[in-house]
């Protein structure tokens, strides 16, 4: 986010309003994820990556949906992720921040991993013991739902987040 400030330009602070609306909307999904994945075991202490063990065979569509916010981090090109790290990098670029930019993308490289590693926590790795899975409140399914769309929503069509960050940004300069 500093990167996009740092173009000092009005299409770098575009592209700072843009990646934070779209980490806003995909913090939401995994936030709720992480508080609506309750066992009979967890309920009284915090939750771990252990917790997130396995939920595709027990929630296919609640691990479905930490698959797309987590790739949407990762910034994998079909979600809005994506998009919004490739504005401000291409926002950068732009403004002659070459090796800033390169360290950037590097970085986001390497984070990515840690991304992958918890969707492979998600989806393979084996829960030691059976524990009783809570169900998700219909409000938390609501928020989650409406948010990955959103995430998905915003890569194919996104000019009405972009129009925003633009008036967002115009109002700034």
């Amino acid at each position: 986010m500093l990167l996009a400030f740092s173009a000092n330009s009005i299409e770098g602070t575009q592209a700072l309003f843009f990646y934070l609306i779209i980490y806003m909307v995909t913090s939401v999904v995994l936030w709720s994820l992480l508080l609506s994945v309750n066992t009979s075991t967890n309920t009284e202490r915090s939750k771990t990556l252990v917790d997130l063990s396995y939920l595709s065979t027990t929630n296919p569509l609640l691990a479905f949906t930490g698959l797309v916010a987590f790739f949407s981090l990762a910034g994998v090109p079909p979600l809005a992720g994506f998009y919004a790290k490739m504005t401000i990098f291409l926002t950068t670029i732009s403004s002659s921040l070459i090796f800033a930019s390169v360290f950037a993308i590097l970085t986001s490289v390497i984070s990515s991993y840690y991304y992958i590693r918890i969707i492979k926590n998600l989806y393979f790795e084996k829960r030691e013991n059976t524990t009783f899975f809570i169900p998700v409140t219909r409000s938390c399914s609501l928020v989650m739902g409406s948010s990955s769309f959103l995430l998905i929503y915003f890569f194919i069509n996104p000019t009405l987040l972009m129009l925003l960050a633009e008036k967002m940004a115009l109002c700034l300069f």
